[in-house]
């Protein structure tokens, strides 16, 4: 009996896998079941960046190719004959793929070998595209409950009414008072990591941009009495880096990690076009104030200008990646704004200037291959501000006449755009400034570093209002001269 009982006991492993097996054939799906792992453990060495031995899985069109070993990748119907079957569950682990990893769990080789003995086929909309733009919206899982280490704050918004404050965080928007720093409430299963908030004209919708670097983007509306997830505008194959309304509200802008920049309909969702000429991450994209142009920044040093209406381009300023003078060029481009109520531009990255120009004379300044020298020996029409950083200018906000930056070197000053003359910096040094915002108002400033921390300040006067981590659960830091989670009289 005992005998019989180890016999049962031995097979009923191999039943688990027999019955996996059936199930996942009869309902097998690449996108549902496939796509996830060979994303998550394949493609990091089989990608379209790094494709190792000439392979790649970041498309079903080039998952179907043939590696360097010039065997089949893919054997419809023959697991056994189909390279990629025979690497993920060869014996010896020098030859054994994921290489210097985990093998594949039993359940997941059992998938995908149900998936090619079914046929291997395909239930996607294109073979060309790359994988992970057609897996859809993700179900993103809950923030932290306690917030152990620092979260950088990439974004973050003054609601209407200056009161409250909303924050990017890890899977989550925060809000918070903004007079005694105090946590209001959390909006969670948000994408990993917030890089852009902005509100609608109303301001009762929140639009992020944001996602998980080098594997996944996302641009989402949040309805923020209810706490929502509305609407998912669209998914990238790389973290969304800027997402912002027009000036009418009308339309959207979107631009990341994966070099493109779209333009959405706001009510419908609907992607108007999309524009893939930049050859570096979009860092910043901006509306002009009428609306007729949607312009993007990027590391690839340059900005560029597009018809709102259909995507097609108007120009390309080239300010920062040539030098005038003493106005140093060859710099990438983290920040870009309108100022409102004029056709002129706000750009800024790397370097020692903030750059003020127009589209419209940047065309003309451009000329054509003739004219080149004699153009790149005059400083054209741009204005410059020496902002005095020793590092990069992160992020960029107008109110009126003036322009506040925010830069690496955890400063923040304020710049007088007629004159281009320095008005003040702001008292206390952070760690790097990534995020900025302006009340509706214009009475505070607010700004966000590195270190998760938020600084609050009047902008009238320039005093340090408060000083709080926007990170739930953390403790707070005590600084000399002001306490935290305190407000200033």
């Amino acid at each position: 009996m005992r005998s019989l009982f180890k016999t049962i006991g031995a097979l009923v492993p191999i039943l688990i896998s027999i019955t996996t097996s059936l199930s996942a054939s009869a309902e097998s799906s690449f996108l549902r079941d496939v796509a996830p792992i060979l994303l998550k453990r394949c493609a990091g060495c089989h990608g379209e960046r790094v494709h190792l031995g000439g392979y790649r899985v970041d498309t079903f069109q080039s998952l179907l190719l043939k590696g360097a070993s010039g065997e089949k990748s893919i054997v419809p119907g023959k697991p056994d004959d189909s390279r990629l079957f025979q690497l993920i569950t060869a014996k010896v682990e020098a030859v054994r793929m994921p290489k210097s990893d985990d093998q594949l769990a039993p359940e997941q080789i059992a998938i995908i070998r149900a998936w090619i003995a079914g046929g291997a086929k395909f239930d996607g909309a294109s073979v060309s595209v790359p994988i992970k733009s057609l897996l859809g919206p993700r179900r993103h899982p809950a923030a932290p409950v306690v917030y152990r280490t620092a979260s950088p704050i990439m974004a973050l918004a003054f609601l209407p009414d200056g009161r409250e404050i909303a924050v990017g965080g890890y899977n989550e928007i925060t809000i918070w008072n903004a007079a005694s720093g105090k946590l209001i409430r959390r909006i969670e299963h948000l994408p990993q990591r917030i890089q852009s908030l902005s509100l609608s004209k109303d301001g009762k919708t929140a639009l992020i941009g944001g996602g998980t670097p080098g594997e996944y983007g996302e641009a989402s509306l949040i309805d923020l009495a209810s706490g929502k997830r509305t609407k998912v505008l669209d998914t990238f194959n790389d973290i969304v880096l800027s997402a912002v309304f027009s000036p009418d509200g009308r339309h959207i802008a979107v631009g990341g990690a994966d070099m493109s920049v779209r333009l959405y309909d706001f009510e419908s969702g609907k992607r108007v076009w999309m524009s893939s000429i930049h050859s570096d991450w979009v860092t910043a994209v901006s509306f002009s104030p009428d609306g007729h142009f949607v312009a993007s920044a990027s590391k690839d040093m340059t900005v560029k200008v597009f018809e709102a209406a259909d995507g097609s381009l108007f120009t390309t300023y080239n300010g920062h990646n040539r030098q005038i003078g003493k106005y140093m060029g060859q710099n990438p481009v983290y920040s870009l704004i309108f100022e409102p109520g004029a056709q002129f531009a706000c750009s800024a990255g790397g370097g020692n200037w903030i750059q003020l120009w127009s589209p419209i004379e940047a065309k003309a300044d451009s000329g054509d291959a003739g004219d080149m020298e004699e153009r790149f020996a005059k400083q054209g029409h741009t204005r410059y501000i020496e902002h005095g950083f020793k590092k990069g200018v992160f992020a960029l906000n107008v109110r009126g006449n003036n322009i506040f930056a925010a830069s690496a070197d955890g400063i923040l000053k304020e710049f007088d755009l007629s004159s281009q003359k320095l008005i003040r910096t702001y008292p206390g040094k952070s760690d790097w400034l990534f995020s900025l915002s302006v009340d509706d108002s214009g009475d505070q400033i607010a700004a966000g570093s590195y270190s998760g921390e938020i600084r609050i300040w009047d902008t009238k006067s320039g005093r340090l209002i408060i000083m709080f981590f926007a990170q739930p659960g953390r403790s707070q830091r005590q600084v000399p001269g002001i306490s935290t989670l305190t407000r200033q009289n």
